[in-house]
């Protein structure tokens, strides 16, 4: 088991194993995939375990003050925290969990809570786990990542009881702290064309929308160079204009790099002039897929249903693999009423071997958001 940086990459025989986490990491570095996603800041590694590699994300906790929540838990639970809760249009209950979350985020900050590495980071909003991997070298892992980094606190993000079931058993067992973070929606479509969300009224509807629409689809291989600042431009307009700015600002050389290297497969809608109207992008692996990438010209006439469009194209793709979908968070009622189930995601931390002081705050931290986060996300169907 052995750590790799940049200059190892070119290593024959791992270059020879080319598994997708090595294409992965090699993009971020080499091909500036790092200053590609523009607004995130950290350090890239591999892990190899020897039957299994990991890309591994690595902040010293000094980053950029709007660093991406894909790699900074500060503005997970501090600036993106805050922007979801006014979102919410309640001031009633936004204003004194705001002042709580401007009470802890001092915490978190003395605490250096983005002093950290982070195992299987893609730099996604949700990162997907070897579908085979049950975990039995976590205890080894740590071992390593303590002793090389004996001041960093060590997380798996993205893991939600439902699909990380054992993996999250065990890193409980072991003495890793759960962090919850968002809630999730799953489709589970392991049955095919059985599957339980094909017969709720909107996934219906929406099936014979796609099917009489007059856009085509094109996927990733069919697209030109010049079509990538169109994907970029068409992602920031729903996840940054329209969300959140600290959403990770993929840019058409990373969307490009992804679609080449295997580790992003691309749809897009086309209108019959020529012009891209809808984007979405798959990461994935035998077992399960998310969706990273999805957007659309929020400017058009909503009649056309391009995110109706978009996300039926995504329920067809997992019914074809046979497959669970995770759509990730966000538009909670839209995917609710198309049969997507809810559950808690969490990040789980690994903190024994830190200060006495930082691993109070990490404990805290986890007590609050166990406590009252969770419920909220429940109680409102967030």
């Amino acid at each position: 088991m052995r750590l790799i940086n940049f200059n190892q990459l070119k290593d024959p025989f791992l270059v020879a194993r080319d598994s997708t986490a090595i294409r992965y990491v090699n993009d971020c570095i080499e091909a500036s995939g790092i200053e590609a996603i523009h607004n995130v800041e950290t350090g890239m590694l591999l892990l190899d375990t020897g039957t299994y590699q990991f890309p591994v994300s690595l902040n010293k906790g000094d980053e950029r003050t709007d660093n991406s929540y894909v790699v900074s838990p500060l503005t997970t639970y501090t600036v993106y925290a805050k922007d979801e809760l006014t979102r919410m249009r309640w001031p009633w209950l936004t204003w004194p969990l705001v002042w709580l979350i401007n009470g802890i985020g001092i915490l978190l900050k003395a605490a250096q809570i983005d002093k950290l590495v982070q195992v299987n980071n893609w730099l996604l909003s949700t990162n997907l786990y070897p579908s085979n991997w049950c975990g039995a070298d976590i205890p080894e892992i740590t071992n390593l990542l303590v002793t090389t980094y004996p001041e960093h606190a060590i997380a798996f993000r993205s893991l939600n009881h439902f699909s990380n079931a054992v993996l999250f058993k065990r890193l409980r067992l072991l003495g890793f702290v759960p962090v919850p973070s968002r809630q999730v929606y799953l489709f589970d479509a392991r049955d095919g064309a059985r599957a339980s969300f094909l017969d709720h009224h909107n996934t219906r509807i929406d099936a014979n929308f796609l099917s009489r629409t007059s856009y085509k689809i094109f996927h990733g291989h069919e697209l030109s160079d010049k079509d990538f600042p169109r994907l970029e431009q068409l992602y920031n307009l729903l996840y940054l204009d329209k969300y959140c700015q600290l959403n990770p600002q993929f840019s058409a050389d990373w969307l490009r790099c992804g679609q080449r290297d295997g580790w992003l497969q691309l749809r897009v809608l086309r209108t019959t002039e020529g012009r891209i109207d809808g984007v979405l992008g798959w990461f994935s692996n035998e077992q399960i897929m998310t969706a990273p990438i999805v957007g659309y010209d929020t400017a058009l006439p909503k009649k056309l249903g391009l995110y109706r469009l978009l996300t039926q194209m995504c329920l067809q793709e997992a019914v074809s693999r046979q497959c669970l979908l995770n759509f990730s968070s966000g538009a909670a009622h839209f995917k609710r009423l198309r049969g997507g189930q809810p559950e808690i995601e969490y990040s789980m931390v690994y903190v024994q071997h830190l200060s006495t002081r930082r691993r109070l705050v990490w404990s805290l931290l986890s007590c609050l958001l166990c406590k009252i986060g969770v419920p909220m996300m429940r109680s409102f169907k967030l």
